[in-house]
């Protein structure tokens, strides 16, 4: 008998049970990238609002180590942390605090924090908008340091 002239029983391909288990296996492996593609960014996002934090914390560092030095303009009081109190808690918002410490950021990093800060009670930039969080720079409390906090809203 002639094996190539035998009736083929058996067909060499794919059955539908093994194509839904590759396509489910695919799909699950895709779903994993894609989640860690995403979740990498919000990790970059937060990363850039830490440095943000960071850079408008070095910035009230400056003015108050300036501030605090010399004398008072008008009087040959010297100047002090006390001084430099009043006038940081004398602007009120943390908006006006921007402004009142901009010579101490670079004019990007400035523009960039002004561009985006639509709220005077929130220092906010695009990635920080995009997490729901923001740069709060609250009054300057007796027996402290001015801190700038970041805020995550709920």
């Amino acid at each position: 008998m002639n094996l190539d002239s035998a009736p083929r029983h058996f067909r060499s391909a794919f059955s539908l049970i093994e194509m839904l288990i590759v396509i489910s296996i695919i799909s699950i492996m895709a779903t994993l990238v894609i989640s860690s593609f995403s979740s990498a960014s919000n990790d970059t996002r937060r990363v850039l609002g830490r440095q943000q934090q960071a850079a408008l914390q070095n910035a009230v560092n400056a003015w108050v180590s300036a501030t605090s030095v010399g004398n008072v303009p008008g009087s040959q009081k010297p100047a002090s942390l006390e001084y430099a109190r009043g006038i940081y808690n004398a602007t009120g918002t943390p908006q006006a605090r921007l402004l009142l410490v901009q010579g101490y950021l670079d004019a990007a990093t400035f523009q960039h924090f002004s561009e985006t800060t639509t709220n005077s009670a929130k220092v906010q930039t695009d990635a920080l908008k995009k997490l729901n969080q923001y740069i709060d720079l609250p009054s300057w409390t007796y027996g402290s340091y001015p801190q700038v906090n970041l805020i995550t809203e709920p």
